[in-house]
């Protein structure tokens, strides 16, 4: 019998994720066509079996989209679970620019993408540099592609500046213009591979979304995961305990 979208909510609700924990969509498909048929369900059934039926049941009320390709299981989530930080807006201060951030009012005062690349060149961020050219480069020969927005960029130098002892990230675009980083976690155990995750979006606000998994699922197994909307300085104080293993010296 083929896998639909009745039996992946009764799968779910099995106790099958962890409430009010963040999860890879990958994810969700493997430990659902795994438990398919662990149950009597076709042997056959693919990833792709599963993805028709869940794409269903992602956009109703069991998943909270954190970001793109990541959502948080809320459909077994008790009365007392902790509430989301959705809707949470903070002052819009900012901590100003003195003697220990010389460059802080050359970024504040920056009007083009190019004037915050150079002042990332100059500091050092060479790799993220590079890396912004090239996707600025995209948007302009291809109009499928969204460039990010100057506010949005200089919200991430900014966090990039301030927190020079994380290494280069991977640095995107999101769908509506807003520059994303995603550093790959290593893993705590010396026997297995890193390939946990913590990924920011910067808002053209003092705002920042965030997700952080400390290691992909695994049936049975913890892990850590924590997503939000915070201030950059809040954000990064929520995802301290992913950044340890990520500080270069």
């Amino acid at each position: 019998m083929p896998i639909g979208t009745a039996t992946v909510e009764e799968l779910l609700r099995s106790g099958l994720l962890d409430a009010d924990a963040i999860y890879r969509r990958r994810e969700i498909v493997e430990a659902l066509r795994n438990r398919f048929v662990e149950l009597g369900g076709t042997a056959t059934t693919t990833a792709q079996d599963v993805i028709v039926p869940l794409k269903r049941v992602l956009a109703g009320p069991l998943f909270e989209k954190v970001r793109s390709g990541f959502y948080r299981y809320v459909g077994a989530a008790s009365p007392g679970s902790t509430p989301s930080r959705r809707g949470f807006e903070p002052p819009q201060a900012e901590i100003p620019s003195g003697t220990s951030e010389p460059w802080r009012s050359e970024l504040d005062r920056a009007a083009t993408e190019s004037a915050i690349v150079a002042i990332l060149r100059s500091q050092a961020r060479q790799t993220v540099a590079d890396r912004i050219d090239y996707l600025y480069g995209l948007a302009s020969e291809d109009p499928a592609e969204q460039p990010i927005a100057l506010e949005s960029l200089r919200r991430m130098a900014l966090f990039l500046l301030r927190h020079r002892d994380l290494p280069d990230p991977e640095v995107g675009t999101s769908p509506n213009g807003l520059a994303q980083v995603e550093w790959i976690l290593p893993d705590a155990s010396p026997d297995q591979a890193g390939n946990g995750l913590l990924a920011m979006e910067f808002t053209p606000s003092p705002l920042v979304r965030f997700a952080a998994l400390s290691a992909p699922y695994s049936p049975g197994v913890a892990r850590l995961t924590v997503h939000g909307t915070l201030p950059a300085e809040e954000t990064f104080g929520a995802v301290r305990a992913f950044t340890a293993g990520l500080v270069t010296g």
